[in-house]
Parts: structure tokens; sequence; C-alpha cells
């Protein structure tokens, strides 16, 4: 099993990772771990290092790897990544949700949970997500609006796991 679940912040990459480690057995990992890993332990704030130095090393180390699911953010993957990625038998998986449920979510992220404020950034994320599926490297879509054990079954199927 070789995938990369690309959404936009908000999305729920988090939260469906974390459905997914419970109900299944499959080696899923995600960006942010894998930056705190790289990084010693602690979150890398510093957003030029995380995306020019750590997150590409990152990205080399999952397309070398024969057994991943990894969840990205659309900050970490160039379309030359993705490109690569689908050469070397990847599936490219796209979390959709539209930009007032986006807005929604981070009102709520930040009332909350105490998060800082994602929507200068939304916009820009559609825009990659719109980008790499009409250059052709997107495999599935899936509407995030769905409720988590649904969005989680349905990935499952597309991996032939149910």
């Amino acid at each position: 099993m070789k995938a990369i679940v690309i959404g936009a912040s908000l999305s729920g990459k988090t939260t469906l990772i974390s459905h997914l480690r419970k109900n299944f057995k499959l080696p899923f990992s995600e960006i942010d771990e894998e930056l705190t890993r790289v990084n010693n332990g602690k979150y890398p704030e510093d957003s030029e290092y995380k995306v020019e130095v750590l997150a590409p090393g990152i990205v080399s180390d999952i397309l070398h790897r024969e057994d991943i699911v990894f969840f990205t953010n659309t900050d970490y993957f160039r379309q030359e990544d993705l490109k690569r990625a689908k050469q070397k038998g990847f599936k490219i998986i796209v979390l959709n949700i539209d930009l007032a449920g986006l807005k929604v979510r981070n009102i709520k992220r930040i009332e909350n949970e105490g998060y800082g404020d994602q929507s200068q950034w939304l916009e820009g994320m559609l825009e990659y997500l719109k980008t790499i599926k009409a250059k052709g490297l997107v495999d599935k879509e899936i509407n995030a609006n769905k409720p988590v054990g649904v969005i989680g079954e349905e990935l499952m199927k597309y991996f032939n796991q149910i």
C-alpha cells in the first residue's frame, strides 16, 4: 500500500488518521509527526525552515517507502514530487472541502481549540488542489464534509481493505 492523502488545513486529516489508526492496521503517518521527529521531537515553528529544509528530506524518505499511507497538507509535495510518487506506484488522494466549509472549521478551531487563524492560506491551498487535479496527478477525491467514519470507510474500500 503506497498512498499520499492531501488536504488543506482543516480538511480533517488529523481526525481521519486517528480514526484509521484505531480501526485498521496499515502504516499510517502524517507530515506533522514527521516534522516533529526530524526536528528532535519539537514541532518546527519557522515556516521557511520547515518547508525548505525539513520537508524535502521527509518527502524523499516517504517516496522511498514501499508501504505507507501518508497524510499531508498542501505545502509540502511539489508537483514534481507527486509525479515521482505516481511513477513509484503511489496513489494520490485528495480530501475535498469547499472554502466556506474550511472557514467554518477555522472559526470553530480558533474558538474551541486555541489554534491560530488559517484563513489567509485557505484559498491558496484550494488552488493547489485544483492545480494538481487539472495536471492529472490525483487518483481519487473524497468529500471531506462527510463524517469521519464514512470517509475512513471510503478510503479503506479504495485500498481494498474492507
